[in-house]
This record gives C-alpha cells, sequence and structure tokens, in this order.
C-alpha cells in the first residue's frame, strides 16, 4: 500500500511540473503598456566586426593540421617500430630482449646452425619424456 502511493505521488509531481513552468514563462497574450517612452531603442551595429581575423583562423586552423599530423606520425612511428621487430622474430622490447636479438645477430651462420639443432634435439627430448609420462 505504501509503495502505491509513492507512486501515485510521484505520478502527480510529474504531471505538476508542465503546468508550473508555463506559469514561470508569464501571461503570453498580454497588450503593450500604454504608456510610450521617448527614449529611443538601442540600435545594433551590424558594421562592428567582432570576430576572428583571417589571419586568426588560418593560424588556428594551421596549429591544429599541425598538431593531427604530429599525434599521426608518432603512432604511425611506434606502429612501424613494432610491426618490424615482429617482422624480425622479436616480440619483446625489453632492454634484454633487445640484447638477446643483437647478440643473435653478431653469430655466425655455423654458430646459428648449432643453436638450432640444440633447440631442436632439446624440444625431441621433450616430446619424448612426455610421450613416456602418458597415462596408459
Amino acid at each position: 500500500m505504501k509503495r502505491l502511493a509513492v507512486l501515485l505521488a510521484a505520478l502527480l509531481l510529474c504531471l505538476g511540473t508542465p503546468s508550473l513552468a508555463v506559469a514561470q514563462l508569464g501571461p503570453q497574450n498580454v497588450p503593450d503598456g500604454l504608456t510610450q517612452d521617448d527614449s529611443d531603442p538601442e540600435t545594433i551595429n551590424l558594421d562592428e566586426d567582432g570576430g576572428f581575423s583571417s589571419l586568426q583562423i588560418a593560424l588556428t586552423f594551421g596549429g591544429a593540421i599541425v598538431i593531427v599530423s604530429l599525434i599521426a606520425w608518432l603512432i604511425l612511428r611506434d606502429a612501424r617500430g613494432k610491426a618490424a621487430a615482429v617482422a624480425r622474430g622479436r616480440t619483446s622490447t625489453s632492454p634484454a630482449g633487445k640484447a638477446v636479438a643483437a647478440s643473435a645477430a653478431k653469430k655466425s651462420a655455423r654458430e646459428r646452425e648449432r643453436e638450432q639443432a640444440r633447440k631442436r634435439a632439446k624440444a625431441k627430448a621433450a616430446r619424448g619424456q612426455r610421450k613416456r609420462n602418458r597415462p596408459r
């Protein structure tokens, strides 16, 4: 019962607000005053230029173009750096990852082949170990 009373009170308040808003505007059909002021109404001088000059507009747009171009250049530079690292097989951007990649580039072809053979042998041994430890 309390919920219904609260709901009805909220509904009544919501319906009453448009009429209150109209009341704040004042009467709409009121005739003009009976007395006339002798003072001239203020004239608006439309010739007075209060906007931006063409130089200011050009500088604003030029500055915006420079800023957007700078942001785009920074994003592309970062993206190219990441793409080049992935293409070379290096995904780590840490200093340690860079040092490992630099030392790998200095190795001779024979050393790289030996390293690959060791990796293959290690992987083969790990596969064999997993096969031996499978539940039967």
